[in-house]
């Protein structure tokens, strides 16, 4: 018979009261098992835990009070301390629907002998460890996999500055595997330029002076080549603030770099040409109607290198009053339209200039008007080439008088004024003239003819030669009195002797009047159509009287 068969209640040093009192505040549980596997002590938290009183314990079997569930594994566990062997062991507790992780710790109690006499237990809720440790798992899995995939270079070094781990988007920019960067100090891989400005700034990091930096930085590719990155480090410390590990996140700007380079060329390159063209470009920003312009365009302009220094009312001053509506942005700032093109003429340092401005309209994400961009430049010698071609194209070449060209484009203006009078004229025996004197004794009839024209007429009438011998006059905004007045001075001025050299030129003229209103509904130029062809018949009404004047003289 056993020391637990004799005596069943045999004191354990667990049982002395001081100590008895101290394991009660445990928050673990312990408990004690003689060999016949029946409790002899249950501190209150093991008993609470079970949702008895320690006395309830005491001299219960271990199947009674663990359960069926649990109690193969609690006694194959008591078995082996009993044995003489500690066992420690991490297993689920099952309550009902319950479940507990716990850890056991088993401890055989040994008498003076050496003897086993009992079992001592420790257990302890772990659930919470494996709750964090899953999620440390999860975390860690979830570094990992955002780690390998992300899509801009991921570096993890230790406080020396070798790598450590290097993820695949890092490996393909500088064109190597994971596997050769790992262990490689950074620096090693920097461009020499920039080597410093990192190191400097790491060492910061690590020395905890602060707690990131970022910075535009190159890196060397395997064969060479630079790659241009944005880099950004942070450091990982330890509880007692000593930095472990420092992870960089490393993006490839290498493409937007180059595009940045060959927009700044273009812009060198177009900021060169508006140099040699004299003008410049100018904006407005449409909430605050601010206007700046480009230097080469302040200088232009107001003979100052300070851009903006004029504000969008100084400008609109400066545009010749006639221009100033054709160059207005109203349009634009309304957003009914996105661009337009307009000339105008502007008061500059060097006076005067036909402007020819660009404008576009730049608009929100939403629609709204943003900002007006434009180019200016002067036009000033094209615009007087273009005036000049539009009046050699209207201009009869020889008496510098309108052709019909000329004629049809003044009538087709709105400033034609009405009532018109019409005065049509032809010369007689110009034919004659010309074969008997030549040509050019027909030309300076012409000449003749023009210059006493002009000088009958008001210098707001329009005097035109329409061909050979043919000419008219018009008279905007006249009396039947007045044009009747006209046509008698042109006919008596047409009829004075014209003297070519020694030798009077037999020549005279014929005249047609005709005084008209425009058609409802008609243009100038097509209401004179009609008109021309009344001018004409009156023509040769006088013609032919004339004619039949000379063939009977009494």
């Amino acid at each position: 018979m056993t020391k637990f068969d004799a005596d069943p209640i045999w004191p354990s040093p667990l049982m002395l009261p001081s100590a008895s009192r101290l394991l009660d505040m445990l928050p673990g549980l312990v408990a004690y098992f003689g060999p016949d596997l029946r409790y002899r002590y249950a501190n209150a938290t093991y008993a609470a835990w079970r949702g008895l009183a320690p006395a309830q314990i005491v001299g219960s079997s271990c199947r009674e009070i663990v359960g069926e569930t649990n109690y193969p594994t609690v006694r194959g566990l008591i078995e082996q301390a009993l044995e003489g062997n500690s066992v420690t062991a991490e297993y689920t507790l099952f309550d009902g629907a319950n479940a507990r992780d716990v850890q056991g710790s088993y401890v055989p109690d040994l008498d003076a002998t050496g003897q086993v006499c009992g079992v001592v237990l420790l257990v302890t809720d772990i659930s919470v460890r494996r709750d964090l440790e899953a999620r440390i798992v999860e975390t860690e899995g979830m570094f990992d996999d955002a780690f390998h995939h992300a899509p801009v270079g991921m570096v993890v070094t230790n406080p020396d500055g070798r790598m450590e781990r290097v993820n695949r988007a890092f490996a393909t920019m500088l064109g190597m595997s994971s596997a050769q960067l790992v262990g490689t100090d950074f620096r090693a891989i920097t461009h020499p330029d920039d080597v410093d400005a990192d190191d400097r700034q790491f060492r910061q990091l690590l020395a905890g002076r602060r707690s990131s930096y970022r910075m535009d930085k190159r890196y060397l590719r395997a064969g060479g080549e630079i790659v241009h990155t944005t880099l950004a480090v942070s450091a990982v410390r330890g509880l007692d603030g000593t930095p472990v590990r420092v992870i960089a996140q490393i993006e490839d700007v290498s493409e937007r770099r180059k595009a940045e380079r060959e927009q700044q060329e273009v812009t060198a390159r177009l900021m060169l040409a508006m140099e040699a063209v004299r003008g410049g470009f100018w904006h407005i920003d449409v909430e605050t109607m601010r206007f700046e312009m480009s230097p080469s365009f302040q200088r232009f302009v107001s003979g100052s290198d300070t851009a903006g220094s004029l504000d969008l009312e100084d400008y609109a001053e400066r545009i010749v009053p006639a221009t100033r509506d054709a160059a207005s942005v109203q349009a634009l700032v309304d957003g009914t339209i996105d661009e337009t093109s307009v000339e105008y003429e502007l008061e500059t340092i060097a006076g005067p200039r036909w402007m020819r401005c660009d404008r576009r309209l730049l608009r929100a994400p939403d629609g709204s008007p943003l900002r007006i961009v434009g180019v200016t430049i002067d036009i000033s010698e094209d615009h007087e080439r273009q005036l000049a071609a539009e009046t050699a194209a209207g201009t009869d070449p020889l008496t510098g008088l309108l052709n019909r060209r000329g004629l049809d484009q003044r009538l087709g203006q709105p400033s034609t004024g009405w009532p018109l009078g019409v005065v049509a004229i032809d010369l007689d025996r110009f034919k004659a003239v010309n074969d008997s004197m030549g040509h050019s004794v027909g030309d300076a009839v012409l000449v003749e003819v023009a210059q006493r024209l002009r000088a009958a007429v008001r210098p707001t009438d329009y005097v035109a030669r329409l061909g050979g011998d043919e000419f008219a006059v018009l008279l905007p905004e006249s009396s039947a009195e007045r044009v009747a007045a006209a046509a008698e001075r042109i006919e008596v001025t047409l009829n004075a002797p014209m003297v070519q050299g020694d030798a009077v030129v037999p020549i005279s003229a014929s005249v047609g009047v005709v005084m008209t209103e425009p058609d409802d509904g008609k243009t100038a130029l097509e209401s004179f159509t009609a008109v021309w062809r009344r001018a004409d018949v009156a023509l040769y009404a006088a013609k032919r009287a004339r004619q039949e004047r000379w063939a009977d003289p009494a």
